[in-house]
């Protein structure tokens, strides 16, 4: 079982434009704008972004993304843009299998704020906290056949294409096919956890 991680000390990337930290229960309109904004270019990808995605939904991811922390089963992030103290965009460790020391790595990025490398700045950040503090050794960003932004950050944050795995998501009741990228900690110039 890992170690606590205390989630108030976790701002895992800064620089003068953008700060990646845990979600925080305050930042529940923030996000909801933040998801609302990008309706369309989110939910053709994620299927939990639909048309009727509201408020409560938000709330309700915030209070299970801080239960998953807790539980090891999860590690929820926001963008922020520090100018303006706007939630820009989201990235998560999560499916976190503790027996195969391995997680998927998700990121969205809200409209206005996609091209600028955000997504791959926070993503390589959230793989080094996964690699760092949670004992994880493999990372997996998992993304439908066409979804070509998704499968470009995964390449500029190094990740391996191993495979177009047939029928791996399910989005809306009907499978897709999904390129499989991978992330071990090497990839990022880190030593392998060990583990006694």
């Amino acid at each position: 079982m890992p170690h606590p991680i205390d989630r108030s000390r976790q701002i895992i990337y800064c620089d003068r434009d953008i700060e990646v930290r845990p979600l925080d229960l305050r930042e529940v309109l923030a996000l909801y704008d933040a998801v609302d904004h990008s309706r369309q270019a989110i939910g053709q990808w994620e299927a939990w972004c639909t048309p009727q995605y509201g408020l409560l939904d938000a709330q309700l991811f915030l209070q299970r993304a801080i239960e998953h922390w807790h539980g090891h089963t999860a590690y929820d992030f926001s963008i922020i843009d520090r100018s303006m103290g706007l939630v820009i965009g989201a990235v998560a460790i999560n499916q976190v299998s503790q027996l195969n020391q391995m997680a998927n790595l998700g990121y969205w990025i809200r409209d206005g704020y996609t091209g600028r490398g955000i997504a791959a700045v926070a993503a390589r950040a959230a793989a080094a906290f996964a690699f760092g503090k949670t004992g994880l050794t493999r990372l997996e960003v998992v993304a439908q056949a066409g979804n070509l932004r998704s499968h470009r950050v995964a390449e500029k944050i190094g990740a391996t294409l191993e495979c177009l795995a047939r029928n791996r998501l399910v989005f809306h009741g009907q499978p897709r096919d999904a390129k499989v990228f991978s992330l071990v900690p090497a990839d990022l110039g880190q030593p392998v956890p060990v583990h006694a």
